[in-house]
């Protein structure tokens, strides 16, 4: 037992020796590239928070859960997502969308994006004079999407803008409650690289913390946690789930579908932003963040209307409210309230994803076990939008 001891330790610093030297560095490689080019080009911006640096190309991971995608990031001479690094033309007039991470397009290339798609509607004669342009970045909101609208207008009196798309997210309702004091501006505080491994290494030493070191530091214990340990949290929550939709819909414990065992993750994802439309805090904080928000888009509106640019504000579904009808109801009517009182134009794309069963629609147009769209999903928003501004005129003008 003490010669089997001895040869555990000797093991374990021979592989902690070439995990640093090494290992690590080859297995955490695309971690460590994405995170210096988070540092790099989504770059802290005064008015508006953060944006990314112009004329760029990089690679972007989105991490969830379930996956880690990375996906390829591209920005014009704004600074916004593009198909490719360029400058814009100064003769075309512009469609601006904006939102959160759903029109960053968070793990998608950009042609699965809603304004890749958006774009590719356009045929050949209109695009030389029109195009969408893509002014979304994660966890935007719409105090942000108010400042960073007026300051892309103000300071490029090029730019020919003829609408303004929002694309109001279900995490807005938290994220905007961070600037109801309507901060002036924002600190640029200067960033700087530093290596995560090494700097969690630092740490764990000065704080005795060898539990980590063991799990984090070495391939031994990185197995055990992301393998074994991963894989046995995954069975349990998989059995968890089963259970959970077999008592519900009286269902066959071995016979549940993957569609519905997606719909399980999926709803299940961000439940601290869930909570803001279930009472208590839908009263206390749910209702506030969203007549704040009403506050920047009637405030961006009045912006627009002496510029004659049209504002448009889409509202689409997470999977968790395609599933519960009582807080769908709830949350629309209280917008389609908001909106009639401020006279704003909205697109509410929802009978869309609810002509079908409500699993088989989350397993279709959404990211696995997530609440971001596919490309699928994209596609069911760029055909609402695209008829809209349609309609009036506001594409097919160049026909």
């Amino acid at each position: 037992m003490r010669n089997f001891v001895l040869f555990f330790l000797i093991l374990l610093i021979i592989d902690f020796i070439f995990s640093q030297l090494f290992f690590l560095d080859i297995l955490y490689k695309k971690k460590i590239t994405a995170f210096k080019n988070d540092i790099t080009y989504r770059i802290l911006n005064e008015q508006y928070l953060y944006t990314f640096k112009k004329n760029s190309s990089f690679m972007a991971r989105y991490n969830y859960e379930f996956a880690n995608i990375d996906y390829q990031i591209n920005t014009n001479n704004l600074g916004l997502r593009d198909s490719s690094v360029r400058d814009l033309e100064t003769e075309k007039v512009y469609s601006i969308v904006i939102g959160d991470s759903f029109v960053e397009g968070s793990g998608l290339n950009y042609e699965d994006t809603l304004v890749g798609i958006l774009n590719k509607k356009l045929n050949f004669e209109i695009f030389k004079k029109f195009e969408f342009l893509n002014a979304g970045v994660a966890s935007y909101s719409p105090y942000i999407y108010k400042e960073k609208i007026k300051s892309l207008i103000n300071s490029n009196k090029w730019l020919n803008v003829n609408s303004v798309v929002i694309l109001y997210d279900k995490s807005d309702v938290g994220d905007n409650l961070k600037y109801i004091d309507k901060p002036n501006s924002f600190p640029i505080i200067k960033r700087e690289y530093k290596n995560p491994k090494k700097e969690k290494l630092l740490n764990d030493f000065k704080n005795f913390n060898f539990g980590s070191i063991l799990t984090e530091q070495t391939m031994i214990g990185i197995f055990y946690r992301d393998v074994l340990g991963a894989s046995i949290e995954k069975l349990i929550q998989n059995i968890k789930f089963r259970k959970i939709l077999a008592d519900k819909y009286d269902l066959n414990f071995f016979e549940i579908g993957k569609e519905e065992l997606n719909t399980m993750y999926a709803t299940h994802q961000y439940e601290w932003l869930q909570k803001y439309f279930y009472d208590p805090l839908w009263e206390k904080e749910g209702k506030k963040s969203i007549d704040f928000a009403f506050e920047n888009f009637i405030e961006l509106k009045s912006f627009l209307n002496e510029r004659k640019i049209d504002l448009y504000i889409v509202i689409y579904p997470w999977p968790f409210d395609l599933l519960d009808d009582n807080i769908r109801k709830k949350y629309l009517n209280y917008l389609n309230k908001k909106f009639s009182e401020n006279d704003l134009n909205n697109l509410i794309v929802y009978d869309e994803f609810l002509k079908e069963d409500v699993s088989q629609s989350i397993f279709k147009y959404y990211l696995p076990k997530d609440v971001h769209f596919n490309r699928k999903g994209n596609f069911i928003l760029s055909e609402k939008i695209f008829y809209t501004l349609s309609k009036n005129n506001l594409v097919e003008v160049f026909e």
